[in-house]
């Protein structure tokens, strides 16, 4: 058994080639469904496996959605990829992303007839698809991404920043948000502090700030810490924090009840798992249910973070590690 894991670095527009879709049509018409027509696009979630068994690539990496087929990376992006995936996969997750297919077909004489079909994945760089470090270990929750938001002041705490320069020159980490009462000379206004672990790493801009601390005092009231995704990048000499995270406005009403988005699924090994479509109903209000990890399920992946909508339940013992115990929480 193994748990899903979505990749970072997701920006919304698959640009990532597989290669091998005609040797798979028959995978691709499935997942296209019956009523596909000439020129139809769908976008679905991927699962990537590598395959160090392969006859012909030990480096081989399959693309999976669901119980279907869809292809393979290139031989030369599966050797740049291979590393990080096995990594996971060895911890028992599955990795995951976005993948948008289109296809087209032409029904002329037999002979003429041909389909063709053109996956690619929604795929961050290798060194961007885990996070540095763990989520936060007291209760919060993951802001969804959104557009670039510079944090000021890190050249203060190039100490805290030490820790996440990396040879890529960048690296994702979980940060916290914090509002603070910044004491100006004749007044005060309310900030964001940015923290990374229990350490300040700098600020919002006053005008930053306004965007997110609705949002910020919104989990407050449920007695959550507001969690977000950021980039740490530079050197010693210069570094920067960049935030990608919604605005307050930018919130579907969805994420600011107490379930949140529909939380992903749990997947065994391909081929018998089933696609996670990005707009899964959700399900209904639980009555007394509790989830518990088994004792023989893997540890999670350093950055993991439990699917949105999940409490640690605190009728129940917390494990030293912090994860096996959650209950879903729904409206």
């Amino acid at each position: 058994m193994t748990i899903a894991f979505d990749l970072w670095g997701q920006r919304g527009w698959p640009s990532f080639d597989i290669v091998g879709e005609t040797f798979h049509e028959k995978q691709i018409r499935a997942v296209l469904g019956k009523n596909f027509t000439s020129g139809a696009e769908v976008v679905v979630v991927a699962q990537l496996h590598p395959e160090p068994n392969n006859k012909h690539d030990r480096n081989a990496i399959a693309v999976w959605s669901g119980a279907h087929h869809l292809g393979y990376f290139p031989r030369e992006e599966a050797n740049r990829y291979g590393a990080v995936l096995s990594a996971l996969i060895g911890q028992g997750w599955t990795p995951q992303v976005n993948a948008r297919i289109w296809a087209s077909e032409w029904d002329g004489d037999r002979s003429d007839r041909y389909f063709n079909a053109s996956v690619r994945l929604d795929l961050a760089e290798p060194h961007m698809l885990v996070p540095a470090n763990m989520p936060p270990a007291s209760a919060h929750r993951l802001l969804p991404t959104g557009s670039a938001i510079q944090v000021s002041g890190e050249e203060k705490h190039l100490d805290v920043l030490a820790t996440y320069l990396r040879p890529e020159g960048e690296c994702w980490a979980h940060v916290t948000l914090h509002p603070v009462v910044e004491q100006l000379a004749r007044s005060t206004r309310d900030v964001v502090e940015v923290r990374i672990g229990d350490e300040r790493v700098g600020q919002l801009t006053p005008k930053m700030s306004a965007e997110l601390l609705p949002a910020i005092h919104h989990l407050q009231a449920q007695g959550e810490i507001a969690a977000a995704r950021a980039i740490v990048k530079g050197n010693r000499i210069k570094t920067e924090v960049v935030l990608y995270v919604a605005r307050a406005h930018e919130l579907p009403e969805s994420w600011l009840g107490a379930s949140g988005p529909p939380e992903p699924v749990v997947v065994s090994t391909a081929p018998a798992v089933e696609p996670r479509r990005e707009h899964a109903p959700v399900p209904p209000q639980p009555t007394g249910i509790r989830f518990t990890v088994p004792p023989d399920w893997p540890q999670p992946p350093a950055g993991w973070v439990p699917p949105p909508g999940w409490r640690p339940d605190p009728s129940w013992p917390i494990a030293p590690d912090g994860w096996q115990w959650w209950s879903p929480v729904w409206d």
